[in-house]
């Protein structure tokens, strides 16, 4: 392990605007709001609930983490920017708000740009050039169609991971995920104009990824208990599996 990354190749004052509604939303989920400067300029605002104990160390660290991974990715153009955080103790993370729409919405009315997913995956191979895998690109909200000239732009670096220093195998793995996660939403919203080669590889790759932790005693306690509910549970088992998850990451860096 050298520090580069083995990835496989193939071919100022803070004024409201608006906030996330909070009263159903899950207790593990972050409260986003997006709040404007006094020059007008949109940023984001994450907070997660808890900032003592247990849960506040967890939560705290969360924030730390995609704090530490967007400003490896900050000179990308693709990518939220003027990451900061108020203090090291409190469990929150503010950037600047990209402008768009996610790739989905846009999709949906057969909108969306010309070459938008080959230049999503142009950026995703930039993205892994700086020492990130971000992970949950199959995801359709973390791709954003920019209000700016229609490029595409990733967002939620939260489950992101540092390539450098890390096995050879798992940068590969990693990497690999986040093609796949690419080609998944380019196959889903405009095959057409998907390379033959590159629709053989999804073809040949992609797997639904149905062996997590989470899944795991989603289903051991459906079995167990008959139980298809409990969302209180699912997210515990969320907060367990994501936190052994980028305790075993980081801990190669």
């Amino acid at each position: 392990m050298n520090g580069q990354t083995k990835c496989p190749s193939i071919g100022s004052s803070w004024q409201p605007a608006a906030i996330t509604d909070a009263s159903d939303q899950k207790w593990y989920k972050p409260i986003i709001s997006v709040n404007a400067d006094s020059s007008g300029n949109r940023h984001v605002y994450k907070a997660f609930r808890f900032s003592r104990g247990l849960l506040g160390n967890y939560f705290r660290f969360l924030a730390s983490h995609e704090f530490r991974m967007l400003k490896k990715v900050e000179p990308l153009n693709f990518t939220p920017d003027q990451a900061s955080r108020p203090s090291d103790r409190s469990p929150t993370i503010h950037y600047r708000l990209i402008e768009g729409r996610p790739v989905k919405d846009i999709a949906a009315g057969n909108a969306l740009p010309d070459n938008f997913f080959s230049q999503l995956f142009s950026d995703v191979k930039t993205l892994h050039q700086h020492g990130v895998a971000h992970m949950d690109l199959g995801n359709s909200g973390n791709i954003l169609v920019s209000g700016r000239g229609g490029v595409p732009a990733i967002i939620d670096f939260g489950s992101a991971i540092p390539l450098s220093w890390l096995p050879s195998s798992v940068q590969s793995w990693a990497c690999r995920k986040d093609i796949l996660g690419v080609l998944k939403l380019w196959h889903r919203f405009d095959s057409e104009s998907m390379p033959l080669f590159l629709q053989h590889y999804y073809q040949s790759n992609y797997r639904k990824n149905i062996y997590t932790p989470k899944r795991f005693l989603k289903a051991l306690r459906r079995w167990v208990t008959g139980d298809a509910g409990s969302g209180d549970m699912s997210g515990l088992a969320t907060v367990i599996s994501v936190f052994f998850g980028l305790l075993v990451l980081v801990s190669f860096t």
